[in-house]
């Protein structure tokens, strides 16, 4: 098993701290206990060309809020190609601002517009609520084609853990024209399989942020019934026709139990013709990415999220 010293230093941090276990935490504490760990972070922004934050109205249904993150060399006479990034968090925590680091970095790196979603999180929503809730706010993304001069041709969604659940399941909605056309998708250590039965759900080190006992804990929030779990839209992987989905980059962590999925989802995209990229960063736990302050490696992992986005841009003439 490989390791990495950020990790082996991370890992015996949070041991000799005592720190609190996620799965040990009502979802409020949880919340609650994640905002502080971030304010103790004290992280220094990477400055954006400028940031708005907007609600997306919804019939019969919460608003959702989203923040837009405008690169500074934005072109303001031609379109923009534009990732929407979900975060991760088990789907009961997580928010606009636990992971604004991590949008600025890849608005910088990718030079597009970022927008992060502030989606309904779990017990309070269980699922489907915020499959369908992301799906209006792709939906809503043309309403703002011409005022922030969008390039709807070239969309990406991007996200991390139970955010590349979503992305992965948008993906597919989109290849059947339930939302509106995605170029590509980038996924961070994907959750694809709620049922916990990959083997990868075995690794445990002390310290560990993610573990069977959390992803359990996630899951009983998430998911009305156990049934939920075989369905394709929380469990992407057992989706029954994967053909014809965007390019797709996968970026995962070796000491994660999520890997196994990543991997076994990596292999059915592939089986069905599509086109996907795959890199393993062998050393890093699960939620290296939004823990740039502790992790080098979530920083070369945005560059590589960059240059992903980069390569799947389509340019087409001019209508």
């Amino acid at each position: 098993m490989i390791i990495d010293k950020e990790t082996e230093i991370f890992l015996e941090t949070r041991v000799i701290n005592n720190s609190k276990l996620h799965h040990l935490l009502d979802p409020i504490e949880l919340r609650a206990e994640r905002l502080r760990q971030l304010k103790e972070d004290n992280l220094i922004l990477p400055k954006v060309y400028k940031i708005e934050n907007i609600n997306i109205k919804r019939e019969f249904n919460k608003d959702v809020k989203l923040r837009f993150y405008f690169p500074k060399n934005i072109n303001k006479k031609t379109k923009t190609p534009l990732i929407i990034f979900f975060h991760g968090g088990g789907f009961v925590m997580g928010d606009l601002d636990t992971h604004d680091f991590t949008c600025r970095s890849i608005c910088i790196e990718s030079q597009m517009i970022v927008v992060a979603v502030d989606y309904s999180l779990s017990p309070e929503y269980k699922f489907p609520y915020a499959v369908e809730e992301v799906k209006d706010v792709l939906n809503s993304l043309p309403n703002f084609e011409n005022d922030f001069l969008i390039d709807l041709d070239n969309i990406f969604v991007c996200g991390d853990s139970a955010g590349g659940n979503l992305a992965t399941v948008l993906a597919i909605h989109s290849r059947d024209k339930k939302i509106i056309p995605i170029q590509g998708q980038i996924l961070i250590y994907p959750c694809v399989d709620l049922t916990l039965s990959m083997r990868s759900m075995d690794i445990f080190l002390q310290g560990m942020t993610l573990t069977f006992e959390t992803m359990d804990y996630f899951i009983k929030h998430y998911l009305r019934n156990s049934n939920d779990a075989v369905n394709w839209q929380a469990s992407p992987l057992f989706a029954k026709n994967l053909h014809n989905l965007p390019e797709t980059y996968i970026f995962a962590a070796g000491l994660d139990p999520l890997l196994d999925e990543g991997i076994a989802y990596k292999n059915r995209l592939e089986s069905f013709g599509n086109k996907v990229s795959y890199k393993l960063y062998a050393g890093q736990i699960h939620g290296f990415l939004s823990n740039s302050k502790y992790f080098p490696k979530a920083l070369e992992c945005i560059k590589e999220i960059g240059k992903a986005a980069k390569s799947m841009v389509v340019k087409r003439e001019c209508k």
